[in-house]
C-alpha cells in the first residue's frame, strides 16, 4: 500500500498540470476568437470605407462634368445605403443646387445637420448661400 503512496502524489500533480494547459488553451481560444472578431469588423469598414472613396470620387467626376441628375440619383442611393454617411449628404445637396432645386438642398442639408451635428460650421454657411439665392429669385414686390 505504500507503494502506491507516490503514485497518487503524482497524479495529482498531472491532475492539476491538466487543469492548468487546458486553462491556458481555453484563454488562448479566446484570445484568437477575439483577435478574429475585431480583424472581421475592420476588414468590413475598410471595404465600407473604400466604396465611399469610390462614390465621392464618381459623385465629383459627374458634378464636375455637369451631369447633375446622374449625380443626384447615384447620391441617392449613396444616402439610402449609408445614411450616417456626411459625404454623401453633401453630394446630394451639391447635386440639388446644380439643378436648381435649393429647398431639396436645403432639407439635405438640414437633415445633414441631424446626422452629423459636427458639420454645422460648413452647413451654415451654405444655409447662407441658400438664403441669399432664394432672396434673388423670388418675385419682386409690385409697388
Amino acid at each position: 500500500m505504500e507503494s502506491f503512496e507516490p503514485l497518487l502524489q503524482e497524479l495529482g500533480a498531472i491532475k492539476w498540470l491538466l487543469v492548468f494547459i487546458a486553462a491556458g488553451v481555453a484563454l488562448i481560444a479566446a484570445t484568437f476568437f477575439f483577435l478574429a472578431v475585431n480583424i472581421i469588423a475592420v476588414m468590413k469598414e475598410n471595404r465600407r470605407g473604400n466604396s465611399s472613396q469610390s462614390k465621392h470620387a464618381e459623385l465629383e467626376d459627374l458634378l464636375a462634368s455637369g451631369q447633375s441628375t446622374a449625380a443626384k440619383f447615384t447620391a441617392m442611393e449613396w444616402v439610402a445605403a449609408q445614411p450616417r454617411r456626411p459625404e454623401a449628404h453633401w453630394a446630394l445637396a451639391k447635386a440639388h443646387y446644380q439643378l436648381g432645386e435649393l429647398s431639396e438642398a436645403k432639407q439635405v442639408l438640414t437633415g445633414l445637420l441631424k446626422v452629423a451635428p459636427e458639420e454645422h460650421y460648413r452647413v451654415d454657411a451654405w444655409l447662407e448661400l441658400l438664403e441669399s439665392e432664394f432672396s434673388q429669385k423670388r418675385p419682386k414686390s409690385v409697388e
